[in-house]
């Protein structure tokens, strides 16, 4: 390990500047990364570290995201009932992120949750009757009615706290995922309209809405350019349409999209995804590839109306704060050079500029094996044909699914870890953060181990064997979730609610280090539970 004056905050900043006092103005082309406060409050420090970063890479743009259904991540003076992270900002530690942003030539772009996404209003007791909700009954997603006028009168009373406390000329609105038209009140009102005339009418009050604040209004393409694709010649020509689409590799039907929109007067902004519900801790290559399409369709559009590519990324409780950073860069070269071109010069300008390691083969094979192997999530991705995301067993049921699984043969981490600790030594800056790297790799490496072990011990259960194996793995789920624990409390709350209790709306995968921590203590019990962990995998070993 590393001499104790390369760990540290000290060794994780990097190179202050920029021009005081500024308001930044609306670059030719958005460049930028996300933001996920919403879902999970990290420290102010962590927020500026990663403005630093994006103005080191040439990043011009952060789309800051204040709210979702797990509540808000701003303190709303005006509405203080809201649903509210206890470690959300407050009104002077946004304006303060925003201003700084500014000095180092970075826009923040705030994200207010407008329709769908929008729990964190609608299960505060008063603002319970404006929920909608699917007409068939059906989907995981939510509604705020958009016909209710107290709705907008909301939005409104939202929008202008933001707009006060982000000098950015854009406010993004959200208006994705969007289930809605079941409530009574929607019911009547498509009976003389279309849902498609419903949707431009609110989005069209909501650009009005900004339009009044000097403001210019961003929403979600995933209803208004492909799934309900009536909406969009009924949009205001002054709504900028952001076209996520997370699966697609080729520039092509990205190109279409953006042509599309800019076709009816519109402007838009690509949305490639980093971590979003199709990953876990890392991404992988096809993620890369979902970049670089992005990066080269976009290059390739000369409209003005064409406004850039923000590059999102979701959920942090899915990953550790410190072990993305390469993948953020990564994300910065391709849509500077355009995509698989700048693959091995990003990871060698990573290396070299970050960890402030010499480039040898040994560090391009690193991060080339650690895209290739990172395995996906089962729910997002019904296609995938190479290893899934483990999901470290929790419970009886859980064991009993892992021990009457199929076998796959497990990516190899042990080979990649060997990799990653033979990189160690050149390790120069931001120490804390290589950590991290590495721990991710141990984390997904003993996730495979763990389900692996409790098959094979399956084969045989004897008294002696499976005593010693179930201490083994309580010894070792405990010592990980330390180190898991010390890792989230570098840059995040060390008192955060997302260590110790579920998310609301989460699946297990979610919550890395929650879900760690209850496999750790049912691996504890079994420790202390005489022959019951014996009898579990017998009881496998025969279904």
């Amino acid at each position: 390990m590393k001499s104790p004056e390369l760990r540290g905050k000290a060794a994780r900043g990097g190179p202050r500047g920029g021009s005081p006092g500024h308001r930044p103005a609306a670059p030719d082309r958005l460049r930028g990364l996300t933001v996920d406060a919403a879902r999970l409050p990290e420290t102010p420090e962590s927020y500026r570290r990663l403005i630093d970063f994006c103005r080191e890479w040439e990043l011009n743009a952060l789309l800051f995201r204040l709210t979702d259904d797990q509540g808000a991540a701003l303190r709303f003076r005006s509405h203080p009932e809201l649903i509210t992270h206890p470690h959300a900002l407050t009104p002077e530690e946004a304006r303060d992120l925003a201003r700084y942003g500014a000095e180092q030539g970075v826009m923040l772009i705030p994200e207010v949750e407008s329709f769908g996404h929008t729990r964190y209003i609608t299960a505060a007791p008063r603002y319970a009757h404006l929920a909608d909700r699917d007409p068939r009954g059906e989907g995981e997603f939510n509604g705020l009615i958009p016909v209710d006028p107290e709705s907008l009168s909301l939005m409104g009373d939202l929008y202008r706290e933001v707009a006060g406390l982000f000098p950015s000329p854009y406010l993004h609105g959200g208006c994705d995922e969007v289930n809605w038209g079941g409530s009574e009140i929607s019911r009547r009102a498509l009976q003389a309209k279309s849902r498609a005339q419903i949707w431009a009418d609110y989005l069209n009050s909501l650009d009005e809405i900004c339009r009044r604040l000097g403001k210019e209004l961003i929403v979600w393409g995933d209803f208004v350019l492909h799934k309900e694709r009536e909406i969009l010649p009924r949009l205001s020509k002054r709504v900028i349409v952001m076209d996520w689409q997370y699966y697609v590799t080729e520039p092509e039907p990205l190109a279409q999209a953006a042509s599309q929109a800019i076709g009816q007067g519109l402007r838009v902004i690509g949305a490639p995804a980093i971590i979003s519900c199709e990953w876990g801790p890392r991404v992988g290559e096809l993620q890369l590839r979902n970049l670089d399409a992005f990066a080269r369709a976009y290059a390739g559009v000369s409209d003005p109306r064409c406004l850039g590519v923000i590059v999102t990324n979701w959920v942090p409780s899915r990953y550790l704060q410190g072990s993305l950073w390469d993948t953020f860069a990564y994300a910065a070269e391709a849509l500077r050079h355009g995509g698989p071109a700048a693959r091995e010069p990003a990871w060698k300008a990573f290396g070299e500029r970050f960890y402030g390691a010499t480039w040898d083969a040994n560090w391009k094979e690193v991060f080339e094996t650690y895209y290739r192997i990172t395995p996906n999530r089962h729910s997002c991705a019904p296609n995938w044909q190479g290893p899934r995301l483990p999901v470290p067993w929790a419970s009886e049921a859980d064991l009993r699914t892992v021990l009457t699984a199929d076998a796959a043969e497990a990516p190899p981490f042990t080979e990649l870890r060997s990799r990653i600790l033979a990189a160690e030594g050149s390790v120069r800056r931001n120490w804390q953060d290589f950590t991290s790297f590495a721990l991710s790799a141990e984390y997904l490496d003993y996730a495979f181990w763990r389900g692996r072990v409790v098959r094979e011990a399956a084969q045989a259960p004897d008294s002696r064997s499976a005593a010693l194996l179930i201490g083994t793995i309580a010894e070792r789920d405990r010592r990980l979730v330390d180190r898991l624990d010390a890792e989230w409390n570098i840059g995040r709350f060390s008192d955060s609610p997302g260590k110790v209790q579920a998310l609301f709306d989460m699946n297990p995968p979610d919550q890395l280090l929650f879900r760690m921590r209850q496999a750790a203590d049912f691996s504890a019990s079994l420790a202390g539970g005489g022959g019951r962990f014996r009898r579990l995998l017998a009881k496998g070993s025969r279904s």
